[in-house]
């Protein structure tokens, strides 16, 4: 760790070090990459509760088994499927977003990593609203402050929060992590609070907390800065304490069975933009083909 002040140059196997998946910590990745996947499954499982489950209702068979599966799923706590659901993502998004918080010490640039996360977010905000245009998703799905929205924001709080604490000549990272823990603590209190108290609804304030958004403008993909930027320097703290030398804890573990998942964890921002498309399409795509034969929904 880095609580003695030293240079973070010393250490030859941090990953900001040098580029290449070499210097990157394996187990860091892989978790990055597994809650991707439960994403890409989550949001697989809504499109086909919701677009595409009245043609594989009227099936009958597996079609509408698969179907039913989908609508339990999306349905909070009325089912096992739905409470298993409900709990697996509030696990995934806290590592998720932690990782986001913790990755800000590990970037040589965390203000272009900002700005082509926001950028994704614009282009996911009005590709969303085209689609509502053009009636292939309901406008209460346009993404208004999505996951990228929260991710630009959170970079851009840690690292500053970061930059600042390394001012400091010694013990800079254990600073960082009181500071990190401090801004969690008062995340949560505040979020605490709003949820307790009677808010006006107020458009310009949606991404701050749920309280100020109104249910229509929450979109398919909701995330207000509180609480999930408590997630991030959370997250950001507890990665500085276990990862500060910039060395994986697990070594040994690694290898090619993780490989895909690293893959995804590598590439989240362009998962994340294009994996609604290829999930409309691939379940477009198995309509036509197995279900209701050149019906193929969306088109």
């Amino acid at each position: 760790m880095f609580f003695k002040g030293e240079s973070r140059d010393n250490v030859l196997n941090f990953p900001a070090a040098e580029r290449g998946a070499g210097r990157r910590i394996w187990e860091l990745d892989f978790l990055r990459g597994f809650t991707i996947l439960l994403m890409c499954i989550d949001h697989l499982m809504y499109d086909l509760a919701f677009q595409f489950a009245d043609v594989w209702h009227s099936q009958g068979g597996a079609a509408a088994a698969i179907a039913r599966f989908a609508e339990m799923w999306w349905d909070h706590g009325a089912s096992w499927i739905g409470r298993t659901r409900d709990i697996v993502q509030v696990v995934a998004l806290c590592i998720f977003f932690g990782l986001c918080g913790g990755s800000t010490i590990f970037s040589r640039d965390n203000l272009t990593r900002a700005m082509k996360t926001f950028l994704a977010a614009a282009v996911i905000t009005l590709g969303t609203y085209l689609a509502a245009t053009l009636q292939i998703i309901d406008e209460s799905d346009i993404i208004t402050f999505g996951v990228l929205h929260m991710l630009s924001f959170a970079t851009i709080a840690v690292s500053a929060v970061y930059a600042l604490t390394r001012l400091s000549e010694k013990r800079g990272d254990l600073i960082f992590v009181i500071c990190s823990l401090a801004i969690t603590a008062v995340v949560f209190v505040t979020n605490h609070l709003l949820n307790q108290a009677d808010v006006h609804t107020n458009p310009w304030l949606m991404f701050l907390h749920e309280s100020f958004c109104e249910v229509s403008w929450m979109g398919g993909d909701y995330f207000p800065l509180l609480p999930y930027l408590g997630y991030a320097f959370g997250g950001a703290a507890v990665i500085t304490l276990l990862y500060g030398g910039g060395k994986s804890l697990l070594p040994k573990a690694d290898g090619a069975w993780n490989r895909p998942f690293r893959f995804v964890g590598r590439h989240t921002l362009l998962i994340v933009i294009v994996h609604q498309i290829v999930n409309m399409l691939l379940l477009a795509l198995v309509t036509a083909a197995f279900v209701d034969v050149g019906n193929f929904v969306i088109f």
